[in-house]
């Protein structure tokens, strides 16, 4: 199984925008395609808390035909628009979803940084991860973050073989 991950910074930007970032973002999209990987993990997503809208999901379906998606979003109470994950698997792949709460501090657990894909023999997951801030003023936050995330990994780990990936910094 082939696997990319990437920080996206904004799929919606990727996806609509004519801006420079947004073509840049777009020749990687196409890069990543030539390596014909089965699953793709993006993260930072910023999409809506509803997830793709109508042009998202004709643009998603033009740039990654043969894949089906799954996302998760930032809920409230968190920021709209904020962190979010995305993975894109091949259609011949039938993995169950998962949306797990780890716990976590503040309103990490509402802000889509984690998804799981359970494919029967192993888990992949996949993960945002929160920054400290400037001047490091959610540093506490994060290492309680980095605990539980860590917690919630030995978890799957007990039950069978994980992958893990993402934006871990």
């Amino acid at each position: 199984m082939k696997l990319i991950s990437w920080n996206i910074d904004s799929l919606n930007a990727a996806l609509t925008s004519d801006s420079n970032r947004a073509v840049l973002s777009r020749n990687v999209i196409d890069t990543i395609l030539e390596y014909d990987a089965d699953v793709i993990a993006l993260q930072e997503t910023k999409l809506p808390a509803t997830g793709p809208n109508k042009n998202h999901i004709k643009l998603l379906t033009k740039y990654f035909e043969g894949y089906s998606y799954i996302w998760r979003s930032s809920q409230e109470p968190a920021r709209k628009g904020y962190a979010g994950t995305m993975f894109l698997y091949k259609d011949t792949y039938t993995p169950k979803p998962l949306y797990p709460k780890i716990d976590a501090p503040d309103t990490m657990d509402f802000e889509g940084r984690v998804i799981t894909l359970d494919f029967g023999d192993f888990y992949l997951t996949q993960v945002y991860t929160p920054n400290a801030g400037d001047g490091l003023k959610r540093l506490e936050e994060r290492q309680l973050w980095d605990a539980k995330y860590a917690e919630y990994l030995n978890n799957l780990d007990k039950e069978k073989p994980v992958l893990a990936t993402g934006d871990l910094m």
